[in-house]
């Protein structure tokens, strides 16, 4: 889970927890792909400092989705969805149809 696009969703679901500058140097180096160098001569701090920062602040967004896994409940009920909706569209009694047409948008409402 260290690909940049892991990180950057990551950051989407816990970024709020990391300080003001994690984040930002987090944003540059997953959302902007600029490197440490870049990060480094911008912000002006050692190329070793943005390392450790980025280190630190990935291992803490590592150690809340452990914990609380929104990201991985997301995934599940996304999935469950997909399954509704495929069985959805091969039932045909109305009654089953409109009980599981509403569990869908019940489920759609909470991972918009």
């Amino acid at each position: 889970m260290t690909d940049k696009a892991e990180i950057s969703l990551l950051l989407d679901y816990y970024g709020a927890f990391l300080t003001e500058r994690q984040r930002e140097l987090m944003r540059m180096s997953a959302d902007e792909d600029m490197s440490l160098s870049e990060i480094a001569d911008l912000v002006g701090v050692s190329r070793q400092g943005v390392r450790d920062c980025l280190n630190r602040a990935t291992a803490q967004l590592k150690e809340l989705e452990s914990g609380l896994g929104l990201i991985y409940h997301d995934r599940k009920l996304r999935g469950i969805a997909e399954m509704l909706e495929a069985a959805l569209d091969q039932t045909s009694e109305g009654g089953a149809k409109d009980a599981m047409r509403k569990a869908l948008d019940e489920i759609r409402s909470v991972i918009r």
